[in-house]
């Protein structure tokens, strides 16, 4: 799985931006409301973000039980006993992916947001409601972006325990092994 990278993220937004401004701008001439989330969607924002986030930890923590009982394993200390919850790789994926896709949907709601707020704030002032709307999406946003790096760096491998996965050959195209099934 690839990493995010920032300058697609920041290519999402403008994007976004361009088309929230555009949008605005038409359907303003049209006599329609501006394309804004309502203000109570940052409830669901919220929720989302710090889901992915908690998923994120149970993670960072079972990588971290993980190491912690094979150096008890390499001193030969006994340990205390704990639940020997481990994840499913799979699982942990699926947590590096919903962090990504926090990240790319933040972009987008950032930046259209963003784009709305540069057509409205100059005419209509910080205090309109659809203003106001706007900034608490476009925070919202950048929070779920934010939250995307995290979980990304919670859910990364240490390099100790990558290295048993370069001895296999992986083709240059996709990834995978030579003789792997999809």
């Amino acid at each position: 799985m690839s990493q995010l990278r920032p300058v697609w993220l920041l290519i999402i937004a403008a994007g976004a931006g361009l088309t929230g401004f555009l949008a605005t701008v038409l359907m303003a001439s049209a006599g329609i409301s501006s394309p804004v989330l309502p203000m109570y969607s940052a409830i669901t924002l919220g929720a989302v973000g710090l889901m992915v986030l908690c998923l994120g930890i149970v993670v960072w923590r079972d990588q971290r039980m993980i190491q912690q009982s094979q150096q008890h394993k390499r001193d030969r200390k006994p340990r205390r006993r704990r639940s020997s919850r481990k994840l499913h790789p799979l699982q942990a994926v699926r947590v590096v992916a919903a962090g990504q896709a926090c990240a790319y949907a933040g972009a987008l709601i950032a930046g259209w947001h963003g784009g709305v707020i540069l057509d409205l704030a100059p005419a209509a002032g910080m205090s309109t409601p659809n203003v106001a709307s706007s900034l608490v999406m476009m925070i919202g946003g950048l929070l779920w972006v934010i939250i995307g790096f995290v979980v990304e760096s919670l859910c990364r491998l240490p390099p100790e325990q990558g290295d048993e996965y370069q001895e296999h050959d992986f083709d240059e195209e996709d990834g995978t092994e030579p003789n792997a099934a999809f």
